[in-house]
């Protein structure tokens, strides 16, 4: 089967589908499911407490462009379900205004006053257990405003008590969810939540740079009928302030992909681009490392080697997924289309049949679009190499973004006591003093913490501060996870238009958000950085909101533009500091992601969902960079992390990846 691009839109929508039979029809017997009928054929349904979506049923005279065009979002996208008898419309793709329907509909206690939303807990136990990382996507439109919503309620963790009241502030809540239900208060409803008593053993992932999560259900539910084809669910929203995808051009219909026969395997060895492991890299320097993949029609093939499971060596290392229910879903789809009956008995050579849709643009054949894009970002980085020079960094500008801060203290480790938005700003002010002491470059901080001013600390175990607070004039508290990501590119804008009308050369200012990564599966381990993919920014982006304007920055300029040029040659310089860097940590013996590509051009999530982190997208400045210095669900990690002598060496990696970035030119 052709893999062009015009037929593209509609293998897409049969993977999506599967997809979407594996993760709502696959255990409708195990969790509980609450339908709440809408209009004939259309139900609000949640499914064990953290899958809420929009059910339709096609037939008799219905069609779905007479039914889902006042319900999506985008009335157009209708056309995704066009070959199928039943849908499961993701929360995302929904009107804000159904949105609210299907909210106050499955949860009859929740109700809506001038304070905020109260919405009543109705599982915390078994199959079905509500989560408060899907309560903020629900509510406000962000799963890392669950570490508010926590602090605000004091809970010691963020699981949730059946029958405990939540209150999630009107400041925090989407515009649409903001009008009062007074034809639902009930004040004796209004006693605060219980909080459970936090256990002490596994550690616990909460947030990350600006994502991830679960949601939760209810008693007693309608046996659903088994569709025959369901569209899949749609994306989560992973970060705070990232924008829908497109929606898919159109296409004509292909018909559904077949499993076999297909014509002899094309054997092609994938290139994958790492750092080296030396110490200085030349100007090509990159090790190759080949993935024997075949290719047969619509998939590729992959050969498991001896003691290889599906999760961490087909999944992760050759779609790019981070989240780990995308990476289940798609294992789940993986082991159906392969014919595999049970993953833990997969024998050496095993063929694993992987949909060539859902691989990572470096894994993709030669020739097709996605590939040959992926090479020209390398070429442009070869071609932009040793045009920039200086010694000691004279002349070069840093800007530093520790992560997260203030109320949102990103992901948390509770078993080691350690808070990513304290690991964040240790580490970025171990670099800012380096950089101070050792060379010639300035250093801008987005972050302040008043507590601690610029000075590292020794602490290996930390508790949450809320004191830190964005630089912008006036100093913004961090009290929205979402207006701080579009307050601190504002703030780098600015910081980037004043350096180039004093003549610096763009080229030599460069902007880093450092991180610490929460991945679900705890194998996972190292450091991995993530650049701006050229393709999925825009010509423009704007603040919108009259919230801005409060601040000289946004008052200055509240937008963000960059050509077609611009955007590939940021993906480049970016791509080639990435590397120095990962070499330069490789030097101190920090460990580096090695499950997958550990330099990504997005954020990539089930559903086709992609993005570039915000402050990489709409940052104007030519270089940059987010790095996630480690896992904080990996017990070694976490060990590193909590070692101020680590955190020290990790500053001094990136200071030498400055120095030695510079003084070959890029």
């Amino acid at each position: 089967m052709s893999c062009s691009r015009r037929h593209r839109p509609q293998r897409n929508c049969f993977l999506l589908a599967l997809l979407a039979s594996l993760l709502f029809l696959s255990n409708t017997a195990e969790a509980s499911v609450v339908r709440k009928e809408l209009e004939p054929g259309v139900y609000a349904q949640l499914r064990a407490g953290r899958d809420l979506f929009l059910a339709c049923h096609f037939g008799q005279g219905r069609r779905p462009h007479e039914i889902l065009p006042r319900y999506l979002r985008r009335p157009d996208q209708w056309r995704d379900y066009r070959e199928v008898r039943a849908a499961a419309i993701p929360f995302d793709r929904l009107r804000p205004e159904v949105q609210r329907t299907i909210l106050l509909a499955i949860f009859t206690h929740d109700y809506v006053d001038e304070d905020g939303w109260r919405h009543k807990v109705l599982y915390s136990e078994g199959d079905s257990q509500q989560t408060l990382w899907a309560l903020a996507e629900w509510l406000t439109d962000s799963g890392w405003n669950s570490n508010v919503i926590q602090e605000l309620n004091g809970l010691e963790e963020p699981r949730l008590t059946q029958g405990s009241v939540i209150h999630i502030p009107r400041e925090l809540l989407r515009e649409p969810l903001r009008e009062p239900t007074p034809e639902r208060r009930s004040p004796a409803e209004d006693a605060p939540p219980a909080p459970e008593p936090a256990p002490q053993s596994a550690p616990e992932p909460m947030a990350a740079p600006e994502s991830d999560p679960a949601p939760e259900p209810e008693p007693a539910p309608e046996p659903q009928p088994a569709p025959e084809a369901m569209a899949a669910p749609g994306p989560d929203p992973a970060r705070a302030s990232e924008p829908e995808p497109e929606p898919a051009p159109e296409s004509e219909p292909e018909p559904v992909l077949q499993p076999e026969p297909e014509p002899a395997p094309m054997r092609e060895p994938v290139t994958v681009l790492r750092p080296r492991p030396e110490s200085i890299p030349d100007p090509g320097g990159y090790e190759r490392v080949t993935a024997n993949l075949e290719y047969e029609g619509g998939y590729a093939i992959y050969r498991l080697r001896e003691g290889e499971a599906l999760y961490t060596a087909v999944v992760v290392r050759f779609t790019d997924y981070r989240e780990n229910r995308d990476i289940l879903a798609a294992c789940d789809l993986l082991q159906d289309i392969s014919g595999i009956t049970d993953v833990h008995r997969m024998p050496p050579g095993q063929r694993v049949r992987i949909p060539i849709e859902l691989l990572a643009d470096r894994f993709q054949p030669r020739g097709t679009p996605e590939r040959e894009k992926y090479e020209q970002s390398l070429e442009e980085a070869r071609r932009l190499r040793g045009q920039v020079r200086t010694q000691d960094l004279e002349g070069v500008v840093v800007v530093l973004d520790p992560g997260h801060g203030g109320r949102d203290h990103g992901a948390v480790n509770r078993q080691y006591s350690l808070y990513e938005d304290q690991l964040n700003y240790d580490i970025a002010v171990r670099i800012r003093n380096l950089l101070q002491a050792e060379t010639g470059a300035r250093v801008y901080m987005t972050v302040y913490c008043p507590e601690r001013g610029h000075e590292p600390t020794d602490r290996r175990r930390f508790t949450h501060k809320t004191t830190e607070v964005l630089n912008t004039t006036p100093p913004y508290n961090n009290h929205d996870a979402r207006l701080s990501v579009n307050l601190r590119w504002s703030l780098a804008n600015s910081i980037y238009r004043r350096e180039v009308a004093n003549g610096t050369d763009p080229r030599k200012i460069i902007f880093t958000s450092i991180h610490a990564d929460a991945l679900f599966n705890e194998q996972l381990r190292g450091a991995m950085v993530y650049i701006p993919g050229a393709h999925l920014r825009r010509d423009r982006e704007e603040l919108n909101s009259d919230f801005y304007q409060q601040f000289a920055e946004a008052r200055e300029q509240n937008y963000a533009t960059s050509t077609a040029a611009e955007r590939q040659r940021d993906e480049a310089l970016s791509r080639n500091f990435a590397v120095t860097l990962l070499e330069a940590l490789g030097e101190k013996r920090i460990k580096r992601h090695d499950m997958g590509d550990p330099i990504r051009t997005q954020i990539r999530q089930d559903g086709g969902r992609t993005y570039v982190p915000g402050v990489l997208r709409n940052t104007m400045i030519p270089t940059k960079v987010l790095v996630e210095a480690a896992n904080l669900t990996n017990s070694t990690d976490c060990e590193r992390l909590a070692d101020p002598q680590w955190r020290q060496w990790f500053a001094e990696a990136y200071v030498n990846a400055l120095k030695t970035f510079y003084e070959y030119g890029g």
